[in-house]
């Protein structure tokens, strides 16, 4: 694990690109630290330890997350949204919810980020509207604009 200063959003990056080959590989948290090793080694993943603790905290609650996804995904069930718009989505929650010191349209903002960097157009417009009625409905808030949580 490299010890190399990352920005948070290269944290994230790493977290999510971890998140996504467990993912793949069909595995759980019992598989992240050879999954970690793997790709350090084979693919020159610079990561941080905050980087594996963000994973491993989305892969603890990871039952909750889906169950947030599953009751705000109006067009699919969890088990037929692509694994990376579901990796991504289970972040920006895990976010908004398990790390407070992170506010939540930062972490609804990182997820967007990520999103446009992996996913396709619309998908990320999928992840942007059900992080966004997650919001809306979290803290009660109205909102003039479908899919632009108000400010804070």
């Amino acid at each position: 694990m490299s010890k190399e200063k990352l920005t948070r959003r290269e944290m994230r990056e790493a977290a999510f690109l971890l998140l996504y080959q467990v993912e793949a590989a069909g595995g759980g948290k019992e598989d992240l630290s050879v999954i970690t090793l793997d790709c350090v080694e084979m693919f020159g993943l610079v990561l941080n330890s905050a980087s594996v603790k963000l994973a491993e905290g989305v892969l603890d609650n990871k039952d909750a997350l889906d169950s947030i996804i599953e009751k705000y995904s109006q067009t699919r069930k969890v088990g037929r949204i692509p694994r990376i718009n579901l990796t991504i989505m289970r972040m920006g929650l895990y976010e908004m919810d398990f790390m407070p010191e992170i506010p939540d349209k930062v972490a609804m903002n990182e997820a967007i980020e990520l999103s446009k960097d992996y996913a396709y157009e619309p998908d990320s417009k999928l992840i942007s509207g059900l992080l966004g009625s997650y919001y809306k409905d979290k803290f009660n808030v109205g909102n003039d604009v479908p899919g632009v949580p108000p400010n804070e």
